[in-house]
């Protein structure tokens, strides 16, 4: 896998990266991060030029850490909103976001490298 995002509204600085995957990728709506000291849930998206469009959880190898997981989005990675308190349990249910770059509680990221054990809820419609 193969990635190359140019900068965009989304992320200021380019991205080049490359990946060994190891399996089929699944869509997902959320993941839980470590964000300011806190495991934090949050709605997750891929970016593009037209908007969200979906974000895929892919197994890969590691150069030299092994076996991982691999987050990304579109053309213009991903876009993330925390939903819930820092620490809550899943959500039983995902809310609606309002995927809009002005937003300040919304951040984007170019892909994100999980361990294999991460904490994601599956897209509502799998591939």
């Amino acid at each position: 896998m193969y990635i190359d995002i140019p900068p965009n509204d989304n992320l200021d600085e380019a991205t080049m990266a490359t990946f060994k995957e190891t399996g089929p990728g699944r869509a997902v709506r959320a993941v839980r991060v470590w964000r300011d000291g806190a495991w934090q849930w949050c709605a997750v998206t891929g970016w593009g030029e037209s908007g969200p469009v979906p974000a895929v959880l892919t197994p890969i190898e590691e150069s030299g850490d092994g076996p991982a997981r691999l987050l990304t989005g579109g053309d213009f990675g991903l876009r993330l909103a925390p939903i819930g308190a820092p620490q809550a349990p899943a959500p039983a249910a995902i809310p609606t976001v309002a995927w809009d770059l002005a937003q300040r509680e919304q951040w984007g990221e170019a892909f994100l490298l999980c361990t294999p054990e991460i904490e994601v809820l599956p897209d509502r419609v799998q591939p």
